[in-house]
C-alpha cells in the first residue's frame, strides 16, 4: 500500500514538473522570438515563435508575434492568417487589426483594409487610434484611385476615372480633391449637372478650394447661367486674386454679360501676371474688340502676333477689324495670313474642323465665297454637331446675299449652343431688320473723319461726347459702329444731309 501512494506521489510530481517545464520552455522560445524580431531577424523570430505555438497553440500573444514576423519576411498569405487567428481568439486585439489593415493597405486591397477597421470600431466603438487610422487608410485609398483615375484619363478613359472616384468616394467621403477630380472628370464628360454637383460637395469640405469656384464658374459658363459663372468667378477671385487664370476667368465672365469695361480690368491685370501667356493676350484682345475699342483690340492682337503669329482664328478676327475701319486693304492681307496659316496646318491634320472652319472663314473674307462653302460644307458633313461651321456658313451665305439662308445657318447654330445665345439672337436680329439703305444713299449719308496718321474714313456719326465720337461704317451688306478719340482725329467733315 506504502509503494502504491508513492508511485502516485512520484507520479503527481512529474506531471506537475513536466506542466511547468513546458510553460517555462514556451517562455523560453516566445522571448527568443521577440528578441530576434527585435533586432529584425525576422526569419529567426517566426521559427522561435513557431516552436513556441507548437507548445501553447491558444496563445494570442504569441501568433500576434508570428504574424509580426511574417510580415517582416513578405509573407503576407500566412501573416494574414495569423492575424486572423489572433483575432478569433483575441476579437479586441487593436494591434492585430491595425496591422491586418496595413497590409491589405499594402496590396492595393483597400476595401478589404476598411472591412477590418469597420470591424474593429462595432467591437470597440469610440477609439481614437481606430478613427484614425480609418482615415490614414481611406487616404491611402483615395491617394490610389486618384493616381489610377489620372492614368485613365490619360488614355482617355474619363468615364472610367469618374466611376472609380465615384466609388471610393462612397467608401471615403470628404476628400476634396477627390470630389473635385470627381468634378473635372464630369466637366470633361460634359456631364455638367454632375460636376456641379461634385464641385459644391468639394467646397462643403473645403470652402477655401479657389480651384473648386474657379471650375464651377466653366461649368455655370456651359450651362449659359451667366449670373451663376460671374459669382463663381468672384469668390475665386477672392480667395486667390494673383492668379492670372482665375483674372482671366473673371474678366471672361464679365465680358459675357457686355460688362466691358469692368473686364477690362481683369484681362489686364492677367495679362500683367502672365506676359507671355497666348490665351491671356488673345481674351484682352476680344474684349476690346467686342467693345468697338478697335485700335486696343489691334494693338493686343499684334502682340499676340509675335509671340504665336498661327494662333488659331487670329488673323481672322484682324481682318474683320480693319474690315470694320474701312482699311481693305490691310484686311486682305490678314485673311491671306489666316488662309496660310490654316493650310499649314491643314498638311499635317487634314480632317481637322476648327483648321478647315478658320480657313473657309478666311477664304470667304478674300471673296473666294464659292470655294469657303465647299469647306464649310464639308465640315459640317463630318461634324454635324459642332457649332462653329454654322456660323461661318451664315457668314458665307450673308457674303452671297442670300440672307434666308444665313439665318437657316443661325438658327442651326443656336440649337447647337448651350452657351452664347446672345450673341447669336443678336445676328440674327440684325439680318431680320429692314433692308441696308442702297450704296448711293449710304454714300450720301456719310461723315468723313481725318485722322492725324493721315487716314481717313467715310460714315455716320451716331454720337458725340467731349473726349470721343461713335461713328457707323458700312461694308457691303454688314455694319458696325467704331469709337474714335478726339486726340487721334485730325478734323471731321460732316455730311449736310
Amino acid at each position: 500500500m506504502k509503494k502504491i501512494i508513492e508511485s502516485l506521489l512520484l507520479f503527481a510530481f512529474l506531471v506537475v514538473l513536466l506542466y511547468v517545464g513546458r510553460g517555462k520552455l514556451e517562455a523560453f522560445f516566445y522571448n527568443q522570438g521577440n528578441d530576434y524580431f527585435g533586432r529584425s531577424l525576422d526569419k529567426e523570430a517566426a521559427r522561435s515563435y513557431e516552436i513556441a505555438l507548437k507548445i501553447n497553440p491558444q496563445s494570442w500573444l504569441i501568433r500576434l508575434g508570428l504574424a509580426k514576423a511574417y510580415r517582416g519576411i513578405k509573407n503576407y498569405d500566412r501573416a494574414i492568417d495569423e492575424y486572423s487567428k489572433v483575432l478569433n481568439i483575441n476579437p479586441l486585439c487593436l494591434k492585430a487589426y491595425q496591422d491586418l489593415a496595413e497590409i491589405y493597405s499594402q496590396k492595393g486591397s483597400h476595401l478589404e483594409a476598411l472591412s477590418v477597421i469597420n470591424q474593429a470600431r462595432d467591437l470597440i466603438p469610440d477609439n481614437p487610434q481606430l478613427n484614425q487610422f480609418s482615415q490614414e487608410c481611406c487616404y491611402d485609398f483615395v491617394s490610389s484611385a486618384l493616381d489610377k483615375s489620372e492614368e485613365l484619363f490619360l488614355m482617355n478613359k474619363s468615364a472610367e476615372a469618374a466611376l472609380l472616384l465615384k466609388d471610393v468616394l462612397k467608401s471615403c467621403p470628404g476628400f476634396a480633391v477627390a470630389e473635385y477630380m470627381l468634378g473635372y472628370y464630369y466637366f470633361c464628360l460634359k456631364d455638367y449637372d454632375n460636376a456641379e454637383a461634385s464641385l459644391k460637395q468639394t467646397l462643403l469640405i473645403d470652402p477655401q478650394f479657389h480651384y473648386a469656384y474657379k471650375l464651377l464658374s466653366q461649368v455655370y459658363f456651359k450651362k449659359g447661367d451667366f449670373e451663376k459663372e460671374l459669382s463663381s468667378a468672384e469668390e475665386a477671385f477672392a480667395l486667390n486674386n494673383d492668379n492670372a487664370s482665375i483674372c482671366n476667368d473673371l474678366g471672361l465672365a464679365l465680358m459675357h454679360q457686355e460688362r466691358y469695361a469692368e473686364a477690362v480690368t481683369y484681362l489686364k491685370k492677367a495679362v500683367s501676371l502672365e506676359p507671355n501667356n497666348a490665351d491671356y493676350i488673345y481674351s484682352l484682345g476680344s474684349v476690346y474688340r467686342d467693345n468697338k475699342m478697335f485700335n486696343q483690340a489691334i494693338s493686343e492682337y499684334s502682340k499676340l502676333s509675335v509671340l504665336k503669329k498661327d494662333y488659331p482664328n487670329l488673323h481672322n478676327d484682324l481682318a474683320d477689324i480693319y474690315d470694320n475701319l474701312g482699311n481693305r486693304a490691310q484686311a486682305v492681307l490678314e485673311y491671306q495670313k489666316e488662309a496660310q496659316y490654316c493650310q499649314q496646318g491643314l498638311r499635317n491634320n487634314p480632317d481637322s474642323p476648327v483648321l478647315l472652319n478658320n480657313y473657309a472663314y478666311a477664304l470667304n473674307g478674300l471673296g473666294e465665297s464659292e470655294k469657303a462653302k465647299k469647306i464649310i460644307d464639308g465640315v459640317i458633313k463630318s461634324y454635324p454637331h459642332y457649332r462653329q461651321p454654322y456660323l461661318t456658313l451664315s457668314r458665307i451665305h450673308e457674303k452671297m446675299q442670300n440672307t434666308d439662308l444665313a439665318l437657316m445657318a443661325l438658327e442651326k447654330a443656336k440649337q447647337l449652343s448651350a452657351t452664347e445665345g446672345g450673341f447669336i439672337d443678336n445676328k440674327i436680329y440684325k439680318l431680320n431688320k429692314q433692308p441696308l439703305p442702297s450704296a448711293k444713299k449710304q454714300l450720301e449719308q456719310k461723315d468723313i473723319i481725318y485722322l492725324k496718321n493721315g487716314r481717313q474714313l467715310l460714315g455716320k456719326i451716331k454720337k458725340e461726347y467731349p473726349d470721343k465720337i461713335v461713328l457707323e461704317v458700312w461694308l457691303d451688306s454688314a455694319g458696325g459702329e467704331v469709337i474714335f478719340y478726339r486726340d487721334s482725329i485730325e478734323r471731321i467733315e460732316k455730311s449736310k444731309n
